[in-house]
């Protein structure tokens, strides 16, 4: 093949590869055509890219018996106020490196044991980690391993054997723990003034995202990313490309004439060698993708990589000037570390060498340095973490056949944008209104004659280097170009259309009577004050809108509310709350609160005390009242009447006027004929007031309260030493893992690592029970949930309090021995706290597994023939359901993937759908434990 057809292919190959809203795949670091160019290679042992294979299958890291390690958290700049525990990020950095160095390895060789153990590793990583956190050494660790995970998720996408569910939790994984956190730093640097972090900062976390953004498939994530490399330029962003190549020297030795100072290269070399091979990633993932980042501002880039490849390999006298930035001025070129080689000057030395025809001296020289050519990656270069900052492998990867004709080169491209009646100087837009408009234009560069060979990837009849399109949705364009020497090249062009895109989930927020809560039913009192809310953890916020209404239906918009958090004062009456989060990306986020003017206090009284409240667990066969006290002047006054209604469902099972009497003082005593009495309740027992309060005129004032007293039995379970179980948390779906006493998302693949024996003690220990491990005999669970092998069976066994009605949820009591106290789960917690309060909840699930069944079958069965979950009324981006108990509804993808998850109370309840097409699926689960599931368009 001619090294003409081998650049129209190279260049060509991008329309014709694996493609997801018009993303080229795999198209981060390497393509498809990149793996068969090593392959041909290979088989006819050519060099270097057989030196290169044989270097990189001597690694540690392509191992098959190499275990995962994951953490849940990674920490990178910990023992400090930010983050109390030690740095660990090395498990992330390694099981990185072995994912995608087992992934290199199956995608060149087709062996599928290399394949298994990359999959092995990344599934471990994205159903255990839930966090990077640290000081802000943090935001190193989310930009490099985020990429570099990225990078190896994408290499694995199209093998067969990965569980296409286990996939999507990957990339919903990248999303919610990397891109989040690179975008958290990108936006906000930690507080400190736009140029304060070096370029490193930025370049690894561009990267990162860009990375993700392929990888899911998610436009507006990309284009948020690649928006800090090329366009940010007015806010001295040091990653920026204008800022990272801070100064042009001009220089004969220069590959265009000059020489470019790089922002890092007065620091230190090491950290300016960083940069370099950073940014070439970003280039060389931009170029995979159809867009020439080498080429951006008239290969500035270039300079950049010459003057630092020239100074680490001794050259002297290089110009240099002073950098300055908002922590001081750097006056010199920043010696330590001179000769510093890292790995990925062969992906430079090959794009410019020999695709563009363009001599780069000071980078070939330093390439060769590295043993002939030939660049490793993680686990050559030391231990620490400067050795997998990168994840190499350039030399096997990124060598061409030398250009021996200078003239096949493609042309430079420069696209723009028209859009709203603008030109713009970009090739990127986010949030575009569904339906607009933008007009895609590309220009050849002064002096070259135009051929008029253009071709547009998604529409074969457009032929000219301009077109107008109708942004219906995100989609990423693509056109080529054919010159006078019938070299191919391509422009591509991102457009995210506006509501198409990942956002993380919200949170409800209250706060009344200094208690903070999650609730959007809410009573207070007249006249008191409020705070609502809506908590996101992400970033990107565009707007925040509050809204009201006095029936659910008509808005009217709040114009002095604008932040996530909303004041009520002095409330007056009852009324609906929304509040709506507009992200940039256009996707929108809303959540409703109910705000009842509470007339009433509710209590229940146990044991002769009186708790404030209306839920309380309490013991099988208890007896117990229920009550209101009125708590407004209205409400207590006696020329007013005040009916209790007790409400079972559709019967009314007591209905009360509140009389009174007078004590022996002649002061007026409430009779008692407003309370409910229950006596000896054997099942959970749920029951409405309705409080109606009629002044002299006849006018009705309404406070409706749901009570819910669910009952346990304790230690009634009969497990033999056969049985195995499940502990499964009963909100949130995630399962206890008997590896390391943490809730974890379940794995088919590893069933037998979420299986518990359940040991019963005898009479002497008060029949409590023991959590042993089905994989490991000698460890069991400890009083605060931890494993251990101590034979401490006073303090390691445990109470079973199994709520009746249910089939199998349970709180889980400590021994006396222990303190008592309940296990619970705290929100966003992966490990086991105690609760030294009441019992107000039953947040776990035991289940059985029965003979060859996995946890899925075990819990369906658990769904059919319960009908309490019903759509009564569609909205514009809501859903009505109506339900009998309260519960938490989840929101999936037809996939399986989490949307979103939503707290109903019994009645019907307004569900705000995620903002997508195509089928969901609706899973309600009760606090009773009844679930039933629903699908929806």
């Amino acid at each position: 093949m001619n090294k003409k057809s081998v650049l129209s292919l190279l260049f060509a190959c991008m329309s014709l590869s694996g493609m997801g809203q018009g993303f080229i795949h795999p198209g981060i670091l390497h393509t498809q055509a990149d793996f068969d160019r090593v392959k041909e290679k290979l088989a006819t042992g050519q060099e270097p890219w057989t030196a290169a294979y044989n270097k990189l299958m001597t690694s540690k890291h392509v191992d098959l018996n190499w275990k995962p390690n994951p953490t849940v958290k990674i920490i990178r700049g910990g023992w400090n106020v930010w983050e109390p525990e030690g740095d660990n990020y090395g498990a992330a950095m390694n099981d990185a490196a072995t994912a995608y160095q087992c992934a290199l390895v199956w995608k060149i060789t087709g062996d599928e044991r290399y394949a298994e153990k990359s999959v092995e590793v990344m599934n471990a990583w994205a159903r255990t980690c839930q966090k990077v956190s640290g000081n802000s050494n943090g935001s190193l660790a989310s930009g490099l391993y985020g990429y570099e995970f990225a990078n190896a998720g994408e290499l694995m996408r199209d093998y067969e054997g990965w569980n296409r569910e286990d996939f999507k939790r990957y990339q919903q994984w990248m999303l919610r723990v990397f891109s989040d956190q690179s975008f958290g730093f990108l936006q906000e640097r930690h507080g400190c003034a736009d140029d304060h972090y070096w370029s490193n900062w930025g370049l690894c976390n561009v990267l990162c995202e860009i990375s993700v953004g392929i990888l899911c498939d998610d436009i507006y994530v990309y284009n948020a990313g690649m928006e800090y490399y090329k366009y940010m330029e007015d806010h001295r962003y040091a990653e920026t490309l204008r800022n990272l190549v801070w100064k042009l020297h001009p220089d004969e030795r220069g590959p265009f004439g000059y020489f470019g100072q790089m922002q890092e290269s007065n620091r230190d070399q090491g950290h300016a060698s960083m940069a370099v091979v950073l940014a070439a990633d970003v280039c060389g993932a931009g170029l995979n993708q159809g867009d020439d980042l080498y080429a951006y501002m008239d290969d500035r880039i270039a300079a950049g990589f010459e003057y630092v490849a020239a100074y680490n390999t001794f050259e002297e006298n290089l110009p240099n000037s002073p950098y300055t930035n908002s922590d001081g001025t750097f006056p010199e070129m920043g010696y330590g570390g001179q000769g510093t080689n890292r790995c990925g000057w062969p992906r430079i030395v090959n794009y410019y060498e020999n695709i563009r025809g363009v001599d780069m001296p000071y980078s070939h020289k330093i390439m060769m340095e590295h043993e002939n050519g030939i660049d490793a990656g993680g686990g050559f270069y030391g231990g620490n973490s400067g050795g997998y900052d990168h994840l190499g492998f350039t030399t096997l990867m990124c060598s061409l056949d030398p250009l021996e004709d200078k003239t096949l080169v493609p042309t430079v491209l420069k696209g723009s944008i028209g859009y709203d009646g603008e030109a713009l100087d970009r090739t990127l837009l986010n949030a575009v209104p569904r339906g607009a408009k933008v007009t895609l234009k590309v220009a050849l560069l002064d002096g070259e004659t135009d051929t008029g060979k253009w071709s547009w990837d998604d529409d074969a009849s457009c032929t000219s280097a301009e077109r107008e399109v109708e942004a219906d949705t995100s989609f990423v364009y693509r056109v080529r170009y054919t010159n006078a020497a019938g070299v191919v090249s391509t422009q591509m062009f991102s457009i995210q259309v506006a509501g198409e895109a990942y956002v993380r989930d919200c949170t409800p927020y209250c706060k009344y009577a200094y208690r903070e809560s999650q609730d959007t039913l809410i009573y207070v009192k007249k006249n008191e004050s409020v705070i609502l809310g809506m908590d996101y953890g992400g970033w990107h916020v565009k707007s925040w809108r509050w809204e009201k209404s006095t029936n659910g239906e008509r808005w009217s918009k709040l114009n002095n509310a604008t932040t996530n958090r909303f004041e009520l004062t002095s409330v007056a009456s009852s009324a609906y709350y929304r509040v709506t989060m507009e992200h940039k990306s256009g996707v929108l986020k809303s959540q409703v609160f109910r705000v009842e003017v509470s007339e009433i206090d509710p209590f229940i009284i146990y044991n002769g005390e009186e708790y404030p409240g209306t839920s309380m667990v309490l013991p099988r066969g208890a007896s117990f009242s229920l009550y209101a006290k009125p708590t407004s002047i209205l409400s207590q006054s006696v020329n007013s009447t005040r009916i209790y209604k007790w409400v079972v469902g559709d019967d009314t099972i007591q209905a009360d006027t509140l009389t009174y009497h007078l004590d022996d003082l002649g002061g007026q005593v409430a009779d008692l004929n407003d309370t409910l009495h229950v006596s000896a309740m054997d099942t959970s027992f749920n029951v409405t007031l309705v409080f109606q309060r009629f002044s002299s005129t006849g006018k009705e004032a309404r406070t409706v309260y749901h009570f819910d007293v669910p009952v346990y039995e304790t230690n009634v379970l009969s497990p033999s030493d056969k049985d195995s179980y499940y502990i499964q948390e009963a909100m949130g779906g995630r399962y206890l893992r008997n590896t390391d006493g943490q809730f974890m998302t379940y794995s088919e693949d590893t069933d037998e690592e979420y299986l518990w024996r359940i040991r019963r003690l005898p009479s002497t220990y008060g029949s409590r029970y023991m959590f042993i491990s089905r994989t490991n005999s000698g460890q069991h669970l400890s009083e605060d949930g931890r494993l251990s092998s101590a034979s401490d069976y006073s303090r390691h066994s445990f109470n079973l309090w199994h709520k009746c009605g249910s089939d199998d949820l349970y709180a889980i009591e400590r021994s006396s021995s222990a303190s008592g106290g309940l296990w619970e789960i705290a929100p966003g917690a992966s490990v086991i706290s105690v609760n030294q309060g009441l019992c107000t909840s039953f947040p776990f699930r035991l289940v059985k597994k029965e003979d060859g069944s996995s946890v899925e079958d075990a819990v369906l069965e658990n769904e059919e023939g319960i009908p309490l979950l019903e759509v009564v009324g569609r909205g514009e981006g809501s859903l009505e359901v109506s339900v009998d108990e309260e519960g938490l509804l989840d929101v999936y993808t037809l996939e399986g993937s989490l949307l979103s998850s939503v707290r109903c109370v019994p009645g019907t309840n307004r569900v705000d759908m995620p903002s997508r097409k195509g089928m969901m699926i609706l899973r309600y689960v009760t606090a009773s434990g009844r679930c039933k599931s629903l699908k929806v368009i």
